[in-house]
């Protein structure tokens, strides 16, 4: 038990280690953030398309949701874990240029590397939790009327919208309403120009 708890808090301070090399925390938040408001708008996107168009069929929801939840976890995970790779090894090669030292196997190389796993899976998970929870009442379709499920959807997302506010608030230390207001107007401004679709039917 003790070596256990031993290999445990050795692997936190290594973490912490590479934390402190790479500025992970900061670069994590950034992308949550904006990586999450995505997946919720999407989610949004999703909700207001399926209700204009008249789908009545909670399966058929789920399928276009889930599907595109699948597109938006691979493009954020393929792309953070590149573009993150390719600017992280820019940075260790311009610090051996500095040092004139070959950095490969020491903490540096270590923690950016880690970095970019850490990166690249908050890039792709975030908004793919963000756009499935507003997917969830259509996993009770069986059993809810199909409008229920698209106005709980809604009020889940806008929920999430209000959360990611109030989140960026306590990072800024300004308003946390104010900043959640103003995450619902966006949630808003998108239901309302996707009625705006209702005049292509």
């Amino acid at each position: 038990m003790n070596k256990i708890r031993k290999r445990l808090l050795n692997y936190i301070e290594e973490i912490k280690s590479y934390n402190n090399i790479a500025s992970i925390s900061k670069i994590v938040r950034r992308y949550f953030a904006v990586n999450g408001f995505d997946g919720v708008i999407t989610g949004i996107g999703v909700l207001a398309g399926n209700y204009i168009i008249g789908v009545k069929e909670y399966k058929h929801v789920m399928i276009a949701g889930f599907a595109i939840c699948i597109s938006l976890g691979v493009s954020g995970i393929w792309s953070a874990y590149f573009s993150e790779t390719a600017e992280r090894r820019k940075e260790l090669f311009d610090l051996e240029e500095s040092v004139l030292y070959n950095l490969d196997e020491t903490v540096i190389s270590r923690a950016q590397k880690f970095a970019v796993r850490i990166l690249a899976a908050v890039n792709g998970l975030s908004p793919v939790i963000m756009a499935f929870v507003p997917l969830t009442p259509f996993l009770f379709g069986r059993f809810l009327p199909i409008d229920t499920c698209y106005y709980i959807g809604f009020a889940l997302a806008f929920l999430i919208l209000f959360g990611i506010g109030i989140f960026l608030g306590k990072i800024s230390r300004g308003n946390l309403v104010f900043y959640g207001i103003k995450m619902l107007v966006a949630g808003v401004f998108c239901i309302a120009l996707s009625l705006l679709l209702e005049l292509m039917k």
